[in-house]
């Protein structure tokens, strides 16, 4: 039997998580999906209306966006620095199975449109900042952690919060408007 590759066993994590997230949405949450669901058609007029861009939503974003790098960060620094990468990976797999799985279901086709909509242009800074973090974590000790990294890694992930600030808003609201 062929062995996998540290990067593929990173990926079958991923889509076992998402497999997971779409199970338990199609099998546990169908009520809640239809009721009161993030999708919901009066959660997106709501949404349409507010002008979210506030001192406490950036320092929402600070905290929510900091956090989870912080305590990566910190386990990098353990012997545990495989098991969290991949305990990311899942979480990340099962969330976003979770949440396309409920857009498909309630918005069909313009579902998954809103859902990449709402991941630009941040989504892809966030994905550069943990994939940097995640290749040191994977490949200790041959890859080492030097104050560049932790520079780009900073920075990166801050122009990704600015961009959910400043741009993500303005992209979702054009979208909606469209629906």
């Amino acid at each position: 039997m062929k062995k996998l590759s540290m990067k593929n066993y990173v990926f079958a994590v991923g889509i076992a998580g998402f497999l997971a997230g779409s199970v338990c949405v199609n099998l546990w949450m169908k009520e809640y999906i239809w009721d009161i669901g993030i999708f919901h058609e009066f959660f997106l007029e709501q949404y349409q209306q507010m002008d979210i861009r506030t001192e406490a939503y950036l320092w929402y974003l600070i905290k929510v966006r900091s956090i989870p790098l912080v305590i990566l960060a910190a386990v990098s620094g353990s012997r545990y620095k495989k098991a969290a990468v991949l305990l990311s990976i899942l979480w990340a797999g099962f969330c976003a199975g979770m949440v396309l799985c409920t857009a498909i279901a309630r918005l069909q086709l313009k579902g998954i449109v809103l859902c990449l909509v709402a991941l630009v242009p941040h989504g892809l800074l966030y994905a550069a900042g943990y994939l940097l973090l995640f290749r040191y974590m994977l490949g200790y000790p041959l890859v080492r952690w030097q104050i560049q990294k932790t520079v780009k890694l900073v920075l990166i992930m801050s122009v990704g919060v600015l961009m959910e600030y400043y741009v993500n808003p303005v992209i979702v609201h054009m979208f909606l408007k469209s629906l």
